[in-house]
């Protein structure tokens, strides 16, 4: 009998632990949340959220650029005859240059040219032109100075053992007609020095060489 009194009471004990779970055990925390009031809820008007304060961004400063200097060389263009010195000076006026003149002693002026003699015609020197490109020779340009026009110019040397060099070159490359001789034969005795000339300059000085075969624009150092 007494063991079935034992029974009852765990058996009792048991359902009043189940039952009353929620008060026995710990339960978990609850987070509340946060209540909304309606009555606190406003609409702005279009104006009033155009007068809201936005929020400012600072621009970066531009960086200030160096102008990068252009570079300058000196160079002399010459030598000229009487005549073409002042030919020479109106062509160097109209590119808005301008130079100082160099007058030299006849020794001092002489001129050593490598050329091939005058072609009979304009086309005629172009298409050779192009051929001694073909061959390897790219410094030369057709003549178009009356007394020479359509000669092939390659070059002037105040040395003459340099302009014997060039010919040599031009011969052992297939060049035939080539001469040297001396260009000026002492009647030229002037030059033009040019300072802070820009690589553009330069290049409009360049296109004026066929113009004055005689004359040679070399690189000098500048006093």
């Amino acid at each position: 009998m007494k063991q079935l009194f034992w029974v009852l009471a765990l058996f009792n004990l048991g359902l009043f632990a189940y039952f009353n779970a929620e008060f026995i055990l710990p339960s978990k925390p609850q987070t509340k949340l946060a209540e909304i009031d309606p009555e606190k809820i406003k609409i702005l008007s279009q104006a009033q959220i155009a007068s809201i304060p936005k929020k400012s961004t600072v621009s970066a400063a531009p960086v200030a650029t160096q102008a990068t200097p252009i570079a300058t060389s000196c160079f002399e263009w010459g030598i000229f005859t009487d005549t073409n010195i002042t030919n020479a000076q109106n062509a160097i006026s109209q590119l808005a240059l301008q130079a100082t003149l160099k007058q030299q002693t006849q020794q001092q002026a002489k001129r050593f040219w490598v050329y091939k003699p005058p072609l009979k015609s304009t086309q005629e020197a172009q298409t050779k032109a192009a051929e001694l490109k073909a061959l390897g020779v790219e410094d030369l340009f057709v003549v178009q100075e009356k007394k020479w026009k359509n000669a092939i110019s390659f070059g002037i040397f105040e040395d003459e053992q340099l302009a014997i060099k060039l010919l040599n070159e031009l011969k052992a490359k297939g060049v035939k007609d080539v001469v040297k001789a001396l260009r000026n034969q002492g009647k030229g005795h002037a030059s033009l020095l040019f300072s802070n000339l820009t690589e553009t300059d330069v290049a409009a000085l360049e296109k004026l060489k066929p113009d004055f075969p005689g004359a040679e624009l070399e690189e000098v150092s500048c006093h």
